[in-house]
């Protein structure tokens, strides 16, 4: 029985796999909520580490859990989370193309969910795109965490996500699940969200048998940057160690949604200051008898473009090509001047994602 406070809303319950999921509203809070049971008694176990795993982790693209339902007997029935009610993504397919930006926004998002999993060792297991639903302020967020375990050392000897994301080392007798196996999923739902077919590699038992899934190209050629599109043709690497961290993803999405919005600030002394940003995108900062310095700002990051003389950053040597981390000191003039030589600092804003 539910506690008076949580009054069922008719015809709003949803079978799921091994529970059921239903709208009622929380008269305390005059808000409504999803709370969720499971049918056997027998699978209380997901119902627990569900809520385990929900409770650590920490991040405003998972969904919430507000409260745990316990029997009079002290056993856990069910669990009160917040309730989606933004769009889903199934036929966002339809408009990717239009809208290659919106495209990078969603999995930017998805892809900061698995982030901040991973950073709180959580994998996810059965991350599809059909787990992804935004809530009422827009914000892209993962639910459904039944299955999911908080250790490397997890082995399994059955696959228990949707085989079509499910990666090619799951096929395999008692493998330790990893959390490279949620980044192949992360690259199966970038395809989910461009197209209605998968490629019929992917289909494959195990996946890419016969031979590897074609590029993302093939659907967003064109539209998105190929450095993105390297990225997650990458996710979907057979071989687990060439897919690359989630945070990276994330970070390298972040980039390209704010592309041309950083600004970067030279100062020299008191009375020196340099800009760089999308009106002023390069600087030469020549500094006689010492070093000179040329970079360029691509709209993503802050390049070496020309190097004269001896120029150093954060006690390395500066090279043409490198790219200039967000803070950094730049010394000019060999080392063996000490006094003689003169330093500039630098520094560049991150803008944030809007969603």
């Amino acid at each position: 029985m539910l506690p008076p406070r949580y009054n069922p809303i008719s015809a709003s319950i949803m079978p799921g796999g091994f529970g059921t999921a239903e709208s009622v509203h929380d008269s305390y809070l005059d808000r409504v909520v999803i709370y969720k049971s499971m049918k056997d008694e027998k699978n209380n176990k997901q119902l627990t580490n569900e809520i385990r795993l929900l409770s650590h982790a920490r991040s405003r693209h998972i969904v919430e859990i507000y409260d745990v339902i316990i029997d009079k007997d002290g056993l856990t029935q069910g669990i009160i989370i917040e309730k989606l009610t933004g769009q889903s993504f199934h036929n966002f397919y339809k408009e990717a193309k239009n809208s290659p930006k919106l495209f990078l926004l969603y999995l930017y998002q998805i892809a900061t969910a698995l982030a901040d999993l991973h950073e709180s060792n959580i994998i996810h297991r059965d991350l599809k795109l059909d787990n992804f639903k935004e809530s009422e302020s827009g914000i892209l967020k993962l639910f459904d965490f039944g299955i999911s375990v908080d250790s490397e050392t997890y082995k399994t000897r059955e696959n228990r996500g949707t085989l079509v994301y499910a990666a090619p080392e799951l096929f395999l007798d008692n493998v330790t699940i990893t959390k490279e196996m949620d980044i192949y999923a992360l690259g199966v739902c970038a395809w989910a969200l461009c197209s209605q077919e998968m490629p019929k590699e992917l289909h494959e038992l195990p996946p890419q048998t016969s031979s590897s899934a074609p590029s993302i190209m093939t659907i967003l050629g064109g539209l998105i940057d190929k450095k993105v599109i390297t990225l997650i043709d990458n996710c979907l690497s057979p071989e687990p160690s060439s897919r690359p961290k989630s945070r990276e993803i994330s970070n390298a999405l972040a980039n390209y949604l704010v592309q041309g919005q950083h600004k970067g600030i030279f100062v020299h002394g008191s009375a020196n200051i340099y800009e760089l940003s999308n009106k002023n995108q390069n600087v030469n900062i020549n500094l006689k008898g010492l070093g000179g310095i040329k970079i360029i700002y691509d709209g993503l990051d802050f390049i070496i473009d020309d190097v004269t003389g001896n120029v150093s950053i954060n006690n390395k040597s500066a090279t043409i090509g490198s790219i200039l981390p967000a803070s950094c000191v730049l010394a000019f003039g060999a080392e063996e001047l000490g006094y003689g030589r003169e330093w500039i600092t630098f520094s560049s804003s991150q803008p944030e994602v809007v969603i």
